[in-house]
């Protein structure tokens, strides 16, 4: 079987959901042959009123199975019609939901105002097997029973590398990671409780961002200016410095219908570098069992001061949840995930085919 993956160009989709699968997989030593493009070529047939051509033909590089990666437009859609009618399986990866990303959120406009998250929809409803991070996203996008969830893993090398808890520090740094832009309501979550922890600790705790801070200070109502790594260019930098900088992390998501599909990817990545963490009731980290639960500032205030004060409760904490990393949670345990999807998707297609032959 050979497989097509395009992917999307978005580093940390690319890397969970692309590179590091398809390495698993290689290394496995799976029967498929995968190849990965930026895009599909196709032959577009002009418009004769003069608006958007339409897709007459696609090139699927001899692939038995194309897998597109948050496909989203029209010219998407007619490219999985065309590779369909020409007995190639399509399989459709989505990792958000895109049709309910909040205000304020920066790609709001594109996504749900010009409607590129309800053809992210059609994309996947056309598709002969739909890929997801989660249930939730497995439920939105697969109404037609045609999908499978494979979660979100951690390659082994970034769960082998040298844990946070075996640093020993005077000063215990609490962290979020991410981008206040594109998380624009979930800091929030912790209310004052972030200050309170930071308040009760003070001179042995502080506050950092690994990624970019922006307005996180006014957000969060604190003292002290949090400290920022900014942009880091390529996930296995970012990921490490997740263990080099954080001793505690937080992982506040307001609930709502765009979080509780979202995967519980930040909580892997806090447990596989060793980082004791606190985190909101989300369906997906429950699911994951790990970390503190907070659903209050006076959750959040408590868990974080009781981490900030008792290494060795933290550090039980986070060799706790690195173990449940290492022993289930790894890129090489979802591989045969993804070749199985695959060979469904076309099994799918020949039965199509046949049908209509």
């Amino acid at each position: 079987m050979k497989v097509l993956v395009m992917h999307a160009g978005q580093n940390a989709q690319d890397y969970y959901r692309v590179t590091e699968p398809l390495r698993a997989i290689r290394d496995a030593g799976h029967d498929v042959e995968i190849e990965t493009v930026p895009g599909i070529a196709t032959t577009v047939r002009p418009s004769a009123t003069g608006g958007e051509g339409e897709v007459v033909a696609a090139d699927a590089r001899g692939a038995d199975v194309v897998v597109l990666q948050l496909p989203k437009t029209q010219a998407m859609l007619e490219t999985i019609r065309v590779l369909q009618a020409d007995g190639v399986a399509v399989v459709v990866e989505m990792d958000d939901l895109l049709s309910a990303v909040p205000y304020g959120h920066l790609a709001h406009l594109a996504l749900v105002r010009r409607g590129m998250g309800r053809k992210a929809a059609e994309c996947a409803r056309a598709a002969d097997l739909v890929t997801t991070t989660t249930p939730a996203l497995l439920e939105e996008y697969a109404p037609h029973g045609r999908g499978v969830t494979i979660p979100n893993a951690i390659p082994r090398r970034v769960a082998e590398l040298p844990p946070a808890y075996e640093r020993q520090t005077d000063v215990v740094t609490v962290g979020w990671t991410g981008s206040v832009a594109t998380h624009p309501y979930d800091l929030q979550e912790m209310g004052s409780g972030l200050q309170q922890a930071l308040a009760a600790t003070r001179g042995r705790s502080r506050f950092m961002v690994v990624g970019q801070k922006e307005n996180a200070t006014a957000l969060l109502g604190l003292s002290d200016e949090p400290e920022e790594t900014g942009w880091m260019h390529g996930v296995d930098t970012y990921v490490t410095a997740v263990g080099d900088h954080l001793d505690i992390g937080v992982a506040p998501l307001r609930i709502d219908r765009f979080n509780t599909c979202k995967s519980w990817l930040k909580a892997i990545e806090y447990s596989a570098r060793g980082v004791a963490f606190v985190r909101s009731p989300s369906a997906e980290y429950e699911r994951l069992g790990l970390g503190w639960r907070a659903k209050s500032a006076k959750d959040w205030g408590k868990a974080l001061t009781a981490f900030i004060r008792d290494r060795d409760r933290r550090v039980e904490s986070a060799v706790q949840a690195r173990e449940v990393v290492l022993d289930r949670h790894l890129t090489e345990h979802t591989a045969e995930l993804w070749v199985e999807a695959w060979r469904r998707a076309a099994d799918h297609r020949a039965r199509d085919q046949r049908r209509y032959a």
